[in-house]
């Protein structure tokens, strides 16, 4: 096939294009950042001449695009986008029923419930990594691993200042409501409750306050504060996670910015995606993997990353992972802090059974999670 693959910089843009050259197919590339995704006038009239220029089977795109589609539709060429950004944006769903969308979304419970809401142009596919990539880089490790941290986490904490500006201009009522919704989401794995406890009472007095407060005013969108509770769940499990594990072992995180942590976690600064992060996780004992908890049931590309990269994955509770990794075989998975700490303990001190863990956990993730399997089932999707 010939494909036009448009990009704005993603992290797998250029595994992707290997295997897809590596299938036999024909890849140009456009590469493009949207000031405003919903209109755009030159970046259309570049799109409909590039299309123009010469015969296209197929325009792909890691995460979905609102143009896109639309210039794709307009010129009956099928648009395959396959996100590892979850959610998707809520305003972009006008958008998914052209006829010429295959929208290809990790986390099933996403899919469920657009599916649900009669949405037809979206699918679920989970996400794949280069492993072929990822044992070349990985060749000059030497045996003995020469472990760099016991715990490590690559990734951010999450500011949540549109949150608290929201909450700062509210009642105690309204503050003390939602406190206790993310204390009890924090104790909840594999299920989001949030949706389900959010009054609609609530949720109007909010909207209200944020209109007063925006310029110009503007709603809140309900799926955005849900979105925005979530992500101060994440940022407080993160946050508890390390401190609590700093208290014993040689705990580091991997990030732009600096946090002020209560316990000794060291600072590292962040990594290349493609230089320095496998080796990262190929020489960390555990590698912690807090999902977002706005992504419900499906494996995060960072799980599949580690994974991929021969390091042992130390995660919460995920369906998915479940599904698809026997745990304490394949994968470390927790269902609560307490049981987290209980299992960093057992893990850092068997060091044999964990190493076993991360060989299972690549072995299985070469095969059934590698890009040379799961981009011809991605394509055939289309044929059939």
């Amino acid at each position: 096939m010939n494909i036009l693959f448009y990009d704005t910089g993603s992290y797998t843009y250029n595994d992707l294009l290997y295997h897809f050259e590596k299938l036999g197919h024909t890849c140009n590339f456009m590469l493009y950042l949207f000031p405003n995704p919903f209109e755009d006038e030159f970046f259309c009239e570049r799109m409909q001449q590039e299309l123009h220029a010469q015969k296209y089977d197929l325009v792909f795109s890691v995460n979905f695009f609102p143009l896109v589609a639309t210039v794709c539709k307009e010129n009956n060429i099928p648009y395959l986008s396959w996100s590892y950004d979850s959610p998707i944006d809520e305003k972009y769903a006008p958008y998914f029923e052209m006829e010429t969308n295959y929208i290809c979304l990790f986390d099933r419970a996403e899919v469920t419930r657009y599916q649900n809401a009669g949405f037809t142009r979206v699918f679920h596919f989970p996400l794949a990594v280069n492993t072929e990539r990822l044992e070349k880089q990985l060749q000059g490790v030497p045996t003995p691993i020469p472990y760099i941290a016991d715990a490590s986490f690559v990734g951010q904490l999450y500011a949540t200042n549109d949150l608290d500006l929201l909450l700062s201009k509210s009642n105690d009522y309204i503050r003390g409501y939602t406190e206790s919704i993310i204390q009890a989401q924090l104790r909840i794995y594999g299920y989001n409750l949030i949706n389900d406890v959010i009054p609609d009472e609530l949720y109007n007095t909010l909207n209200d306050i944020y209109m007063k407060n925006s310029v110009p005013p503007t709603p809140l969108p309900r799926d955005g504060f849900i979105h925005s509770i979530l992500k101060q769940v994440t940022r407080r499990e993160r946050i508890f996670l390390l401190e609590e594990l700093a208290n014993y072992f040689k705990v580091e995180h991997f990030s732009q910015s600096k946090y002020n942590f209560r316990t000794p976690v060291l600072h590292m600064p962040s990594v290349d995606y493609y230089k320095e992060m496998p080796l990262v996780f190929r020489t960390s004992k555990l590698n912690l993997c807090p999902t977002l908890r706005s992504i419900q049931s499906g494996m995060p590309l960072r799980a599949l990353d580690i994974m991929g990269s021969g390091g042992t994955l130390f995660s919460n509770y995920q369906a998915e992972l479940a599904e698809n990794f026997a745990n304490d075989e394949e994968v470390i998975m927790y269902s609560s802090m307490e049981e987290a700490i209980d299992k960093a303990h057992f893990y850092l001190s068997n060091d044999s059974v964990r190493e076993a863990i991360a060989q299972n956990g690549f072995k299985k993730t070469k095969k059934c999670f590698d890009y040379t399997v799961a981009l011809p089932k991605l394509l055939d999707m289309i044929k059939k």
